[in-house]
């Protein structure tokens, strides 16, 4: 009998040292599974609010923009143990128990508005040169890169949306075309670099296009520097911003460069949103797209940009991003790898523009669970 009791309570004690055990190893990998699914739903929320603002722009409707500002999850576990002497006929009593396990999560998200004078002005300030180069250096190619940030280059104009009787002539945005183009091919043999200097007497940096002595004298360094009345076999270029004394006196090498808006570039994008028939036919759009009425005069048609947001009544099955407005889905396809690139690019430039800008309340806070 007492051997039996002995028994009994040793299976005790080792269910609750089992119990306890389990509770440590089922913390630790609670928190790595919420961890990450908190950073899975902030990226698909970021990406969505970023597309819808897209369509909204494409409607000519207001945009909206809100943060989260901190996520706080307060945890619980429940954990007893209960046991007892079993009697059972014909044999010496048993001793039994039952354990019960649980797991609760109460977390709380800090939504903020971004309003205000601070974030108007990042949204409609020209991205920096600085930046541009930084954009560069973590890896985007550079005529995606140019095509996209660019309003023109050396006074050649880049297309900035739907044509109108004002825009550019359509030869002009084929040579910006080709400009990027060349770039392109001098990136992808690695001949070209952007740079930043900065003199020891002065705070203000100097940013350069390098051309590298391995592609100097091929035809596509040859072609970019009579595109952009440049002096040919040239190493460093200068990059600066337009500017009336360059104007006066345009000095042959330096390139200057008037990059877009956060909010331009964005609106140059909410372009390629599909729109709907019935939207079409209703009048709420901007007729005709980017370039299916940009033709040079020779018939030539300007080349096709690597950015498309569809549109269809019922939810995607395949979509990178997908947001519903209007009572339809717009979307960009997962196997797009062009458009999921440019909307990469997008979501880093918005990071780049918006951080770091001082907001105020209204704070909205939700606890979620309750």
């Amino acid at each position: 009998m007492d051997q039996i009791k002995r028994i009994g309570t040793s299976i005790i004690a080792f269910a609750v040292l089992v119990t306890l055990a389990g509770c440590t190893s089922f913390g630790s990998s609670i928190l790595t599974e919420e961890r990450i699914n908190y950073n899975v739903a902030l990226q698909i929320t970021n990406d969505e609010q970023l597309l819808l603002n897209l369509v909204r722009l494409r409607y000519l409707d207001s945009t909206a923009f809100i943060e989260v500002s901190s996520i706080t999850a307060q945890s619980s576990f429940q954990s007893s143990l209960q046991g007892g002497r079993v009697p059972l006929p014909s044999i010496a009593p048993m001793f039994g128990f039952t354990g019960n396990l649980g797991y609760s999560t109460q977390p709380t998200l800090v939504y903020i508005p971004l309003q205000g004078e601070d974030f108007i002005r990042r949204l409609m300030s020209p991205l920096t040169l600085e930046r541009l180069v930084l954009l560069y250096h973590s890896g985007w190619d550079i005529k995606r890169l140019f095509s996209l940030c660019l309003n023109e280059i050396n006074e050649i104009h880049n297309i900035r949306g739907v044509p109108h009787p004002d825009s550019a002539p359509s030869r002009e945005i084929q040579k910006f075309a080709r400009i990027v183009e060349l770039l392109g091919k001098l990136d992808a043999r690695s001949g070209l670099d952007l740079l930043m200097e900065t003199q020891p007497e002065s705070a203000t940096p100097q940013y350069f296009l390098r051309i590298l002595l391995n592609v100097l004298e091929t035809s596509e360094a040859q072609s970019l520097a009579q595109l952009l009345d440049l002096q040919p076999n040239q190493t460093y270029y200068r990059l600066a911003y337009p500017s009336i004394q360059t104007e006066k006196a345009p000095s042959r090498d330096t390139i200057s460069v008037q990059p877009r808006s956060l909010l331009g570039i964005m609106s140059f994008l909410s372009q390629w949103v599909d729109m709907p028939t019935h939207d079409q036919e209703n009048g709420r759009m901007d007729e005709g797209s980017p370039y299916e009425t940009s033709q040079s005069p020779d018939g030539g048609k300007s080349p096709d940009f690597p950015f498309s947001i569809k549109s269809q009544s019922e939810r995607p099955n395949q979509a990178a991003v997908a947001v519903r407005y209007r009572n339809n889905w717009f979307f960009i396809d997962d196997a797009d790898l062009g458009s999921k690139g440019t909307f990469s690019l997008l979501t880093q430039i918005f990071a780049l523009q918006a951080s770091a800008i001082s907001v105020t309340p209204p704070v909205l806070t939700l606890p979620i669970g309750q």
